[in-house]
């Protein structure tokens, strides 16, 4: 009966052990630059982001995504993504994983017509009032990359990702780095 009781406990104390890995829950920030990878397009936007992560079991994550990135040589870009991670513990300390997901990207672009003397008397003449003209997208996003982890402590860990990203006519590759908070 003894050894019974000190199975049971053995056994409850794993499952517990690999329901907490499995159910572990954590939110994050990112800082990052995203170049785009579109030729005769010099466009490199600087963005922060937010993030939740949720372990379906011990080696997959999934994780939603928010990210906002900055004006750039006119464009801005704010995307909204859901990304599968498979973890590979290194170390206690250290996981790498492969990514890959599907989102959705809201894109803006914004230009400034300089005009000279000439082109503002016609401009008046045809009763054209802006100098400036704006257009924005939405579109379909997916994404594939890598990123590793390394774990400060039981709650924080500090990370890095790369991602290729492909936006309809907009294809990037965001690199960021980040901090999670476990709870």
């Amino acid at each position: 009966m003894k050894k019974f009781i000190i199975s049971m406990c053995v056994a409850l104390t794993a499952l517990c052990a690999s329901a907490q890995q499995a159910g572990d829950m954590a939110v994050g920030v990112n800082l990052g630059v995203a170049p785009s990878l579109q030729s005769g397009m010099s466009v490199t936007n600087f963005g922060i982001g937010a993030k939740f992560q949720y372990n379906v079991t011990t080696p997959i994550r999934l994780e939603a995504d928010l990210d906002y990135w900055f004006k750039s040589s006119g464009v801005d870009v704010f995307d909204i993504t859901a990304n599968v991670h498979y973890l590979f513990n290194i170390t206690d300390k250290i996981k790498v994983y492969p990514l890959v997901g599907i989102g959705y990207a809201h894109s803006g672009i914004g230009v400034t017509i300089e005009v000279d003397d000439d082109l503002k008397d016609l401009m008046e003449k045809y009763e054209v009032e802006s100098e400036n003209t704006s257009s924005s997208a939405s579109n379909f996003l997916f994404n594939v990359g890598a990123g590793a982890e390394y774990a400060l402590n039981d709650k924080l860990s500090v990370g890095a990702e790369i991602k290729y990203q492909y936006i309809k006519n907009f294809n990037r590759l965001p690199i960021t780095i980040g901090v999670t908070y476990k709870f």
